[in-house]
C-alpha cells in the first residue's frame, strides 16, 4: 500500500499508543480517588484493546500500536486536480463542462435512487409481510409450537442468506456504509466501497436482513446505495466488470467524460447521499441538510442547489413508482399516498405551549444519556467482535444467525407473559374517527388503534377489542411499530411494563446486531427506541396530570390548549432526541423529523429536545459514526479539531521534519526510479536551485511520475532530446488516465515493476541507438545514469505551501476545507523543511506533539 508523503512507519512510532494502566491519562479520569478510579477505568476501557470509549466528545481517540500501523496504510485523495502546465493546456483546449450536464446528471442520480429505494422497500415489505401473516395465522389458530418453528426457520434462513452475501462476495457491503461514505467525502480512499459488486450485495443483504426481522433498518444502506449510484453514474465505469459506458468516454453533447475526476466524483456522491436520505424519509430538505451537516467536507452554494434538485427528483421518482403500483388496483396513477411520502404522518396536529419546553428538555436529557449508552454498547460490541470473530467467515455468519434465533424465539414467547388488554373504543385506521359501541361510558378510558395484534387473545363475544400490547409492537415491522408509538389519542394503548420490556429487548438487540456481517442501518431502531422512551415519558406526564385531577383522567382532547400532553407527541420528541444522542445531528435531524411526520407546529419542543440530547451525549461519548471510524482505523478529520488551543501553536510543531524527499525540475531518470522504488510517498516537493539554495516550485504526484517513467522507458518514439534533457510529450488525459480493464491494469503494473527493478549504466555502456533506456533480452531494463528528464510541465504549481510560523488551527481549516493531501512547509527563503499530511492533524498526534513539557 502506498503511503502519503513523509509519513513512514518510523514517524508513526513517535505517536505513543494508549496504555491501559492509566499512567498517561490522569486528566480524563479527573479527581477520582483510588478504588473509584480503578472501577471507572474498568468500565470505560476495553478489556481487549485498552481503548477509552466512554469519554467526552472533545477528547481525542487513542490508538494501539497495531492500529497505528493499520492507520498508516490508509490512503488519502486530493479534491482538486494537480494544476500543472499540461493541465492548464488541456483546459484551454477543452471547453468547460456545460452546466446543463450537471443538472442532467443530478436528475439521473435522483431518479435512480428513487427507483432503487422503491424496489428495496417493496422487496422488504414482501418478505416481512409473508412472515408476519403466516405467523399470525398460526398463533391465532392456537398452534404456538409450529408458529415458533416457522418463525425461527424463516428468520434464521434469511439472516444466513444476508450474511453469506456479505461475507463471501462483498465484505465492504456490511453495516450501514455511512462511516465509509463520510470518510471518502472527508478525503480518505477506501477500496471497493463504491463498486458494482458492493452495490448489488448491499441491496440483497439489506432486503434479507430486514425481511428476517432483525432489529435493523434500511435507511443507512439506502444512503450508501445513493452514494454508490452517484459514483457509478457520474464516472460511468466499473472496475468490477472492467469496462466503461460510452457516454463516459466522450465529450460534447451528453458526454460525461469531464466528470471523471475526484472533485466531481465527490460532488455527485454527496448528491447521492442526500437523495438516499430524502427517499428514505420522504424529506428532500432534510436530505440536503444531512449532506451539508454530516457528510460533506467541501460545500458550494451552487452545489447545494443541485443537491436539492437531486433530492426532489428522488422523492418524486419514488412516489411516482409507488403511485404506479397502487394504480394497478385503484386506478389513480399520479396520486401520491401520504403513507409513502410521509411515512410517520401525525394524525392530529398539536400546537406548541410554552410549558411543553420543560418536558421536552427533560426528555432530551434522558434520551441523551440513553444515546450515549447505546453508542458505548455498540462500540464495545464492535471491539469484541473484532477481537473474537475477526475475519473468520463461519463466525461472521453465525453471529447474526444466533442473534436472529434469540430474537425470533423472544418474539413468539415473550408476549405470553403480558396477557390480553380490552378496549371498547377504536380509532379507525383510514378516517381516524373514534368509534365506541352503544352503552360505552362517555369517559374516554383506553382508546386504541384499529390495527392491533390479537396474538392469542380470542374474542369474548362482545364488541370489546382484545389485543396483546407486546405482540402489537413485536409482530409488526419496525416502521409499523413506530407508527403505533406515534399514534395520537391512544394515551393508554401501551402500559409501562410493555414499553419497558420492549425497550430493553430492542435496545440490546439493536446495539448487538449493528456492525455484524449484514447490510443494515440504525435509523429505524433509533426512532423506535427513542419513541419508546418518549412514550414512557408521555405516559408518566398523563398519569401525573390525572393524579392531580386535570383533564378526563389525564386526557385532554383537541381543541384544548393542553392536548399536547399525549404519549404519541412525546414519542415523536423522544425519537428525534435519541437520534441526536447517537448521531449528534441537529439541524438536519429536526427538519427530517418534521418532514416525515408533518408536525410543524411542535417545532420548538423538537428543537429543544434535540439540542439538549446532543449536549448531554457529547459529554459522554463521541458520535456513533465517529466511533466506528475509530474502530476501523480510518483517519477522519472532524469539522472542529479536538484540541482547543491550536491557534497558539505553529505548524512546525506538528509537521514531519524530514529528511524530506525532493526532486529537481530537471531530474535524472535514475533518481526518479530510485525515489519511486525506495520511498512509498504519494507526493514529492519539486525544487529549483537558486542562490539561497533549493526553493520550492510545486509538487508532483507519484502516479504522474510513474506514467512519465513508463513513457520514457517504453515509449522511445514519443520524446526528443535537447541539451541532454528528455522532453516527453504526455498529455494531461494520459497523465491522469484511469484504467478499468483488469488485463490493462496488470500489464501496466508489470511495466512499472520492470522499470523499478531496472539496472543503471553509464554512457559508455549504453548502446548508441538506445540513449535513454534499453531492454536487455537476457536481463532487466537498463537506464542511462546521465540522462535527465524535464519535470516542469507536470509540476503542480498551485500546490499550497505555508510558512513554519503558520497557525496549526488555520492549517487544519485550510487542509480540511480544500481537501488537501499534502501541505508543504517552507522557511523564510521558501526552502522545504517539512510536510503536513492528514495524519499530522489527527487528534492523538496533535495531543502528543502539543502536550506541555512540564507542569505550569
Amino acid at each position: 500500500m502506498e503511503r502519503e508523503q513523509q509519513m513512514d512507519s518510523e514517524e508513526w512510532s513517535e505517536m505513543r499508543p494508549f496504555v491501559s494502566d492509566g499512567s498517561e491519562h490522569s486528566e480524563s479520569t479527573g479527581y477520582i480517588p483510588g478504588a473509584a478510579r480503578d472501577w471507572w477505568r474498568s468500565i470505560s476501557t476495553s478489556a481487549v484493546t485498552g481503548h477509552r470509549d466512554f469519554v467526552n466528545a472533545s477528547v481525542s481517540h487513542e490508538y494501539t500500536s497495531a492500529e497505528l500501523q493499520k492507520l498508516a496504510g490508509v490512503e488519502s485523495i486530493d479534491y482538486f486536480p494537480a494544476n500543472s502546465y499540461v493541465y492548464r493546456t488541456w483546459l484551454k483546449q477543452h471547453p468547460q463542462k456545460r452546466t446543463y450536464l450537471r443538472w442532467i446528471m443530478m436528475w439521473c442520480i435522483g431518479t435512480a435512487v428513487g427507483l432503487v429505494g422503491y424496489l428495496l422497500y417493496s422487496a422488504i415489505d414482501i418478505l416481512a409481510s409473508f412472515k408476519l401473516q403466516v405467523l399470525r395465522q398460526l398463533l391465532e389458530g392456537g398452534d404456538l409450537g409450529l408458529g415458533w418453528l416457522f418463525c425461527v426457520v424463516y428468520s434464521v434462513g434469511l439472516a444466513l442468506l444476508s450474511s453469506a452475501a456479505v461475507v463471501y462476495v462483498a465484505p465492504a457491503a456490511g453495516g450501514s456504509g455511512i462511516p465509509e461514505v463520510m470518510a471518502f467525502l472527508n478525503g480518505v480512499q477506501l477500496p471497493k466501497v463504491f463498486n458494482l459488486e458492493c452495490m448489488a450485495v448491499k441491496w440483497i443483504s439489506c432486503v434479507f436482513a430486514i425481511g428476517s426481522g432483525l432489529p435493523v433498518g434500511p435507511e443507512g444502506p439506502m444512503i450508501h446505495l445513493g452514494a454508490m449510484i452517484g459514483a457509478a453514474l457520474s464516472q460511468g465505469e466499473s472496475t468490477t466488470l472492467g469496462c466503461a459506458m460510452p457516454c463516459a468516454q466522450r465529450e460534447g453533447f451528453f458526454g460525461f467524460k469531464g466528470f471523471r475526476n475526484n472533485k466531481d466524483k465527490r460532488d455527485f456522491i454527496t448528491s447521492g447521499v442526500a437523495a438516499g436520505v430524502a427517499v428514505a424519509f420522504g424529506a428532500p430538505v432534510g436530505g440536503l441538510l444531512f449532506a451539508f451537516e454530516e457528510v460533506a467536507s467541501f460545500w458550494q452554494q451552487t452545489l447545494g442547489w443541485q443537491i436539492f434538485f437531486c433530492c426532489m427528483c428522488g422523492v418524486f421518482a419514488s412516489s411516482l413508482f409507488k403511485s404506479a403500483e397502487k394504480s394497478l388496483d385503484e386506478g389513480h396513477f399520479g396520486l401520491f399516498d401520504t403513507a409513502w411520502s410521509m411515512p410517520y404522518e401525525a394524525q392530529e396536529l398539536v400546537s406548541t405551549h410554552a410549558v411543553a419546553v420543560v418536558p421536552a428538555a427533560v426528555l432530551g436529557l434522558c434520551c441523551g444519556v440513553m444515546g450515549g449508552l447505546f453508542t458505548f454498547l455498540n462500540v464495545k460490541v464492535a471491539r469484541l467482535r473484532k477481537a473474537f470473530i475477526g475475519q473468520n467467515k463461519i463466525r461472521q455468519m453465525a453471529e447474526p444467525c444466533a442473534i436472529m434465533f434469540i430474537i425470533a424465539t423472544m418474539t413468539v414467547l415473550v408476549p405470553l407473559g403480558v396477557g390480553c388488554t380490552s378496549s371498547a373504543c377504536v380509532i379507525l385506521e383510514d378516517t381516524h374517527e373514534l368509534v365506541c359501541p352503544e352503552g360505552t361510558s362517555t369517559h374516554l378510558r383506553t382508546i386504541v388503534e384499529e390495527d392491533l395484534v390479537p396474538y392469542v387473545c380470542g374474542s369474548d363475544g362482545t364488541n370489546t377489542t382484545k389485543y396483546n400490547e407486546l405482540a402489537t409492537l413485536m409482530h409488526v415491522t419496525g416502521e409499523d411499530a413506530i407508527r403505533h408509538l406515534f399514534s395520537r389519542g391512544t394515551h393508554r394503548e401501551f402500559s409501562y411494563g410493555t414499553l419497558i420490556t420492549f425497550l430493553i429487548i430492542y435496545f440490546v438487540g439493536a446495539g448487538i446486531t449493528a456492525g455484524s456481517a449484514i447490510s443494515s442501518g440504525l435509523f429505524v431502531p433509533m426512532l423506535l427506541i427513542g419513541g419508546m422512551i418518549g412514550r414512557l415519558g408521555g405516559l408518566l406526564v398523563v398519569d401525573i396530570t390525572a393524579y392531580y385531577g386535570y383533564g378526563d383522567h389525564g386526557v385532554f382532547q383537541s381543541p384544548s390548549a393542553w392536548s399536547w400532553i399525549d404519549p404519541g407527541v412525546f414519542a415523536l420528541l423522544g425519537a428525534g432526541a435519541f437520534m441526536a444522542g447517537v448521531c449528534r445531528l441537529t439541524l438536519s435531524l429536526a427538519v427530517i423529523i418534521m418532514e416525515m411526520s408533518n408536525e410543524v407546529h411542535f417545532m420548538l419542543p423538537i428543537l429543544v429536545s434535540v439540542m439538549v440530547a446532543k449536549w448531554v451525549a457529547d459529554a459522554m461519548t463521541h458520535s456513533l459514526y465517529h466511533c466506528i471510524l475509530d474502530v476501523k482505523c480510518i483517519p477522519f478529520l472532524p469539522n472542529n479539531p479536538e484540541h482547543s488551543d491550536l491557534d497558539a501553536h505553529a505548524v512546525e510543531e506538528v509537521m514531519h521534519r524530514g529528511p524530506i524527499v525532493t526532486l529537481r525540475e530537471t531530474e535524472h531518470l535514475t533518481r526518479i526510479r530510485d525515489v519511486l522504488r525506495d520511498y512509498t510517498h504519494n507526493g514529492f516537493p519539486v525544487v529549483r536551485t537558486s542562490q539561497v539554495g533549493d526553493v520550492c516550485v510545486g509538487l508532483i504526484l507519484r502516479s504522474h511520475l510513474k506514467v512519465l517513467l513508463r513513457r520514457a522507458g517504453l515509449g522511445s518514439n514519443t520524446f526528443s532530446a535537447h541539451d541532454g534533457l528528455v522532453h516527453l510529450d504526455v498529455s494531461y488525459e494520459e497523465l491522469d488516465e484511469r484504467i478499468v480493464s483488469h488485463r490493462a491494469r496488470r500489464f501496466i503494473e508489470g511495466q512499472e515493476q520492470l522499470l523499478l527493478d531496472s539496472d543503471t549504466a553509464s554512457d559508455a555502456d549504453t548502446p548508441a541507438n538506445h540513449r535513454y533506456m534499453t531492454r536487455n533480452p537476457s536481463g532487466p531494463v537498463i537506464i542511462d545514469e546521465n540522462q535527465r528528464m524535464d519535470l516542469s510541465p507536470y509540476v503542480n504549481t498551485s500546490a499550497l505551501c505555508v510558512h513554519t510560523s503558520f497557525s496549526v488551527q488555520r492549517t487544519y481549516i485550510l487542509f480540511r476545507t480544500l481537501g488537501l493531501r499534502h501541505l508543504v512547509v517552507v522557511d523564510d527563503l521558501n526552502r522545504v523543511i517539512g510536510m503536513v499530511t492528514r495524519k499530522n492533524l489527527l487528534g492523538q498526534w496533535l495531543q502528543q506533539k502539543l502536550k506541555p513539557s512540564g507542569p505550569v
